[in-house]
C-alpha cells in the first residue's frame, strides 16, 4: 500500500503523469487491512473499552463479565459475517466493476465477511485465553513449601 502511494506521488509530481489505478488499489488494500485487523484487536485487547466497572470487580467477576462481552461480540460478529455474505451475493448479481482497475466490486466487499469471520475465530481464541490465564495463575499460587 505504501509502495503504491509512493508510486502515485512519484509519477504525478516527478514524471508529470499519474498512474491512474494506484490510488484505487491502495484504497481497496486499506479497506482489506482494516477488516482483517479487527480480530487482532480482540486478541490484543486494543479495541476501545470502558473498564471502570470491570476493574472494581473481583478477578472471577472480571472474567465472567469479559466472557459475557465476548459472547455478545461473537453474536454481533457472526451477524455481520452473514450480512456481509448477503451483500456479496447482491454485488455478484449487480456485476459492478471498479472505475480504474475494472475488478469486480464484490472482491472489495468480500473483505467484510472474511474479516469478521477471522474476528469470530479470534474471539474464540481470546475466550479460551481468558480461562487459561486462570489455570496458569492457580498453578503459580500453589502450596508454599
Amino acid at each position: 500500500m505504501v509502495i503504491l502511494i509512493f508510486l502515485q506521488i512519484f509519477t504525478r509530481y516527478i514524471l508529470g503523469d499519474a498512474v491512474t489505478w494506484s490510488e484505487e488499489a491502495s484504497r481497496y488494500l486499506f479497506i482489506w487491512l482494516i477488516f482483517l485487523s479487527i480480530g487482532i484487536g480482540f486478541t490484543e485487547q486494543k479495541h476501545i473499552s470502558i473498564d471502570i466497572v470491570v476493574d472494581r470487580l473481583p478477578v472471577i467477576g472480571q472474567r465472567i463479565l469479559k466472557q459475557f462481552v465476548y459472547l455478545l461480540l461473537f453474536a454481533i460478529v457472526i451477524f455481520f459475517t452473514y450480512q456481509g455474505y448477503l451483500l456479496i451475493e447482491n454485488m455478484m448479481g449487480f456485476g459492478q466493476k471498479s472505475a480504474n482497475m475494472q475488478i469486480p466490486m464484490w472482491i472489495v466487499y468480500i473483505s467484510l465477511p472474511v474479516g469478521f469471520l477471522f474476528a469470530s475465530l479470534r474471539l474464540v481464541q481470546t475466550s479460551i485465553m481468558l480461562w487459561k490465564e486462570e489455570q496458569n495463575e492457580s498453578k503459580e499460587e500453589g502450596p508454599i513449601l
